[in-house]
């Protein structure tokens, strides 16, 4: 059986030896709200913007919190899912400047082409 979101998020909280108030409080929610969350007494999850703040106030990765509430887009769920897709991403938005990004797109188009070429050398 998987864990729910506030459950998970109870856990969360209680590993990093927080009380309710404190996270509450670096999240910027009140505490009562989030009482809600973890007791599972909304009839929603939060929004998306709430649990990254939820997620940076525990100090992990928001992605997980964002797949167990269901609010990772279709077209990046299978990034998401990818440990190290993730792990990129983050080094990338911490140290990449724009040059970079082109740099990086460069590097992959060229690989695609060298794959491609690859692919028909092999078929003929």
């Amino acid at each position: 059986m998987q864990i729910g979101f506030g459950a998970k998020l109870r856990e969360l909280r209680q590993k990093k030896g927080m009380t309710l108030r404190s996270l509450a409080e670096a999240a910027g929610v009140d505490f009562t709200y989030l009482s809600k969350i973890e007791n599972d007494r909304l009839e929603y999850l939060p929004g998306a913007e709430t649990i990254r703040d939820l997620a940076q106030a525990l100090d992990i990765d928001a992605i997980g919190l964002l797949q167990l509430a269901n609010k990772v887009p279709p077209e990046l769920a299978k990034l998401a899912g990818n440990a190290n897709a993730r792990r990129f991403f983050q080094r990338a938005q911490e140290i990449a400047s724009p040059k970079d990004w082109d740099a990086l797109l460069d590097v992959l188009e060229k690989r695609e082409t060298e794959r491609s070429s690859g692919t028909k050398k092999g078929s003929q």
